[in-house]
């Protein structure tokens, strides 16, 4: 992928990361990239799985963000039919076609276990971007990054609201001072 993230105007706080989403495919990358208003990915598409061919955008603002986590999850399905593709493999290791199985099968055994970020809106729905096992701990710490920023996020909000509630405040004590200073004037000059 030869495109980068596109950030906008005044957007800060930039943090960008880029994975493979296989073990295997260490060519096809996903970019994933955070800021102080938005979360933004752009996947790789592919033909066959194998030939990259354009890509996938998409942006979550931070504000309708519930929740980022890490999970690894095991697909049995992959190793399954991984160790049926294996001892095909082995059994015609004297034909070409037995090679080409053997490495299917290898690659989906490795890639039977995998590391998916999972990006809750405010509304319950999930979006899952899926990266290699090999790079979850770097998959995790773009996830503190992530709720780090939801954190200061929800933060500044909040004192914004605190800090209105407050003016407010103060300006209604100031009209009564004022109000109550017209009464007093009134009153004199009668």
């Amino acid at each position: 992928m030869s495109n980068n993230l596109q950030f906008a105007p005044g957007e800060s706080n930039v943090h960008v990361a880029k994975f493979s989403p296989s073990v295997i495919l260490f060519w096809l990358k996903t970019e994933l990239g955070v800021t102080n208003t938005r979360i933004l990915s752009k996947r790789a598409n592919s033909l066959l799985g194998v030939i990259p061919l354009g890509y996938a955008e998409e942006t979550f603002p931070l504000a309708n963000t519930a929740s980022v986590g890490v999970e690894v999850k095991f697909s049995l399905g992959r190793a399954i039919f991984g160790l049926i593709l294996l001892i095909a493999g082995l059994s015609n290791l004297n034909a070409f076609i037995g090679w080409l199985v053997l490495l299917l099968a290898i690659s989906l055994i490795l890639n039977a276990v995998s590391a998916v970020m999972k990006i809750k809106n405010n509304g319950g729905g999930e979006t899952k971007l899926q990266v290699s096992i090999l790079e979850k701990a770097k998959l995790e710490q773009f996830r503190n990054e992530v709720n780090a920023r939801l954190f200061a996020d929800h933060q500044g909000l909040r004192h914004q609201e605190t800090m209105g509630m407050h003016t407010m405040g103060l300006l209604n004590q100031q009209a009564q001072i004022n109000l109550q200073e017209q009464m007093n004037r009134n009153i004199s000059e009668k």
